[in-house]
């Protein structure tokens, strides 16, 4: 998830996960104001109304991959290489007042849509929202949505609040699938097995692990440590999973099509070096590989980030 969006020591952007739980994007072009409402003052935008699950990220064709980076004109940031953040999590579409439409997502953000005759549009624009999962800020100033049947396609634009700078975050193309009654089965089939993290690169933030810590004296710093390991999926009763990672914590998740999400949403673990604290988990999978956002707290009480996992199918 998460904010996704750490600092590496070039300075380069908090990586912002904004799996607001939304996006899902293809190349489309952005419907502009003038276009009229599916039924002017009417119920329009059924169609819209449910959950929607990130597909699979691909980083090959950049579906579901955001473009986070500092813009060469008038830029107030610090320059550095382009980041290229999968996205993945939920988005819930819910009827609001007046014929519009609102969309929660997983991380804790919502954000208002107005009813265009062939897609939903963010209404108004520079929309703001602090992501408490990513501990970032962003403003989305343009956001369209088309759906055709149980698919959904969406392209978005925002700015990313950062301590170095205000950076642009771009999701040209991707795609959500609705959560239906068959998610459940679905999410048996790809789930369960035994996972290892990829191997961790700290130019493109994979599986780099992010832990700040509050010294006596007040003063925060921050560990990148790389993410390792394997943890090993199990089924449980009706949607849920469970997931035991190598120092010995059962972790348990609700999945429903390809996506995993931490269920309850704060989940205690006892080691011997403390108590570790999970406080967000999200997972997109496909059966071979998965994506993954991860937050929460260690054992020794630092709140950490994984913004950008990714983990591949042993067995």
């Amino acid at each position: 998830m998460l904010d996704t969006h750490a600092l590496t020591r070039r300075r380069a952007p908090l990586i912002v996960i904004l799996s607001l739980g939304l996006v899902a994007w293809i190349a489309l072009g952005l419907a502009g104001p003038g276009h009229a409402m599916a039924r002017a003052g009417g119920p329009g935008g059924h169609e819209y109304l449910g959950t929607w699950n990130y597909d699979q990220p691909e980083r090959a064709s950049m579906r579901n991959v955001a473009v986070i980076r500092c813009p060469e004109l008038g830029s107030s940031c610090t320059p550095g290489p382009e980041l290229h953040v999968p996205q993945i999590g939920t988005i819930v579409f819910s009827r609001a007042a007046g014929g519009r439409i609102v969309g929660h997502t997983d991380q804790g953000c919502t954000w208002t849509f107005a009813v265009r005759a062939t897609s939903l549009e963010l209404d108004s624009p520079d929309q703001y929202c602090f992501n408490h999962v990513i501990g970032s800020a962003y403003t989305i100033t343009k956001w369209s949505v088309t759906v055709s049947g149980n698919r959904e396609r969406e392209s978005i634009v925002a700015i990313s609040h950062q301590p170095t700078g205000e950076y642009e975050f771009r999701l040209d193309r991707g795609s959500r699938t609705k959560v239906t009654a068959g998610a459940g089965a679905q999410a048996r089939k790809v789930f369960p097995g035994t996972w290892r993290y990829d191997a961790s690169d700290p130019q493109s933030r994979v599986n780099v692990l992010t832990t700040r810590y509050t010294d006596p004296d007040g003063q925060v710093r921050s560990v990148q440590t790389p993410q390792q390991g394997l943890v090993t999926f199990t089924s449980g009763r009706g949607d849920t999973v469970t997931a035991r990672t190598e120092n010995g914590c059962a972790w348990t998740l609700t999945a429903r099509g390809n996506t995993a999400e931490l269920d309850p949403p704060v989940q205690t673990c006892r080691t011997a070096q403390g108590t570790a604290t999970l406080t967000f988990w999200a997972i997109a999978n496909d059966g071979r590989r998965q994506a993954t956002v991860m937050a929460g707290a260690d054992e020794r009480g630092g709140s950490f980030l994984l913004s950008v996992g990714s983990l591949s199918k042993t067995r």
